[in-house]
């Protein structure tokens, strides 16, 4: 029998759950996520994975909103190194926003966490694709 997937957060712009069986992480968003959800979303996210030594992280922002300037520089400088340096992380996948301004915003935050990120991260556009990737160690 599977295990169930754990509800961390539940608001109407921001879900995330883990599904221990396949240690994984999924964050999704919709719309624009206030700073305070966006922040202690991802704080608690960050320490969920070191926590339950997770291996995946998956992101779907395909409904997502513009993420702040603010949160962004945020993201790089607090979550970024404590997931280089804590975590057990091997992949992170990002499903693609349709807004090519989101997107635009998301590669520019990869760029700058390449330099300090140990593992792979990869954008998608399907849900499905991510996860198979996930399950294959030799890429």
């Amino acid at each position: 029998m599977p295990l169930p997937k754990i509800v961390l957060l539940n608001t109407p712009s921001f879900y995330i759950y883990t599904e221990a069986e396949h240690h994984l992480i999924v964050l999704q968003a919709e719309g624009t996520v206030s700073s305070e959800t966006y922040r202690k979303g991802l704080q608690l996210a960050t320490e969920t994975a070191i926590n339950q030594r997770l291996l995946y992280w998956l992101v779907d922002n395909q409904k997502s909103g513009i993420i702040s300037i603010e949160d962004q520089i945020w993201a790089n400088e607090v979550i970024a190194p404590r997931l280089a340096t804590e975590s057990s992380l091997r992949k992170m996948a990002f499903l693609e926003p349709a807004d090519t301004f989101s997107r635009l915003i998301l590669e520019n935050m990869m760029d700058k966490a390449r330099d300090i990120i140990p593992f792979e991260m990869q954008f998608f556009e399907k849900e499905e694709d991510a996860l198979e990737w996930f399950k294959d160690e030799v890429s």
